[in-house]
């Protein structure tokens, strides 16, 4: 949604598909919602995107994950990163936080396709309705910021990768 790299999107599109099996297909780009712009916060709100991402779907069995570079946000929440509706099987993430500009550390494009990376992966687990691991090593552990996101690593652990095999 929004400009995004779509290297980045390509990279992305070619290395999730395998890890549950199915096929991805990149779709045609979308503009960010108008209406989720916050004024007074000067960030998205993460609920209407997911409502435009739920009406492009082609059917209720699709799965949809927008990757976005805008900050995005929850009432209760400062930001958030990645937010899904597992019912209508949309999910966004978003670089804003997970980009080193943003805490004033030199830009890193490995890292924030690693976090990127481990977020979708984590997103996409959990629109196949596998629960967020309490191990903080797994990629489907919930993370927080980017350091929780850089400390997990990039694949599910036995007790997540056995969920997921269920669900293939």
């Amino acid at each position: 949604m929004g400009e995004v790299d779509y290297t980045l999107v390509n990279r992305l599109a070619t290395e999730i598909g395998p890890i549950f099996d199915r096929s991805v297909d990149i779709l045609k780009g979308m503009k960010m919602p108008d209406e989720s712009y916050n004024v007074i916060r000067n960030q998205y709100y993460a609920r209407v995107l997911l409502s435009k991402l739920e009406r492009a779907k082609a059917n209720q069995r699709e799965k949809v994950l927008a990757i976005c570079e805008e900050d995005l946000y929850v009432p209760d929440e400062n930001f958030v990163i990645s937010y899904a509706d597992r019912l209508s099987g949309v999910s966004s993430v978003s670089l804003f936080q997970i980009r080193q500009e943003f805490y004033g550390l030199p830009e890193d494009e490995r890292l924030v396709y690693d976090r990127l990376y481990k977020e979708s992966v984590s997103q996409m687990g959990y629109l196949l309705e596998i629960p967020y691991c309490k191990n903080a090593r797994c990629v489907h552990y919930f993370s927080r910021n980017m350091m929780e996101i850089d400390q997990k690593s990039s694949k599910f652990c036995d007790v997540c990768a056995r969920m997921l095999n269920g669900k293939s």
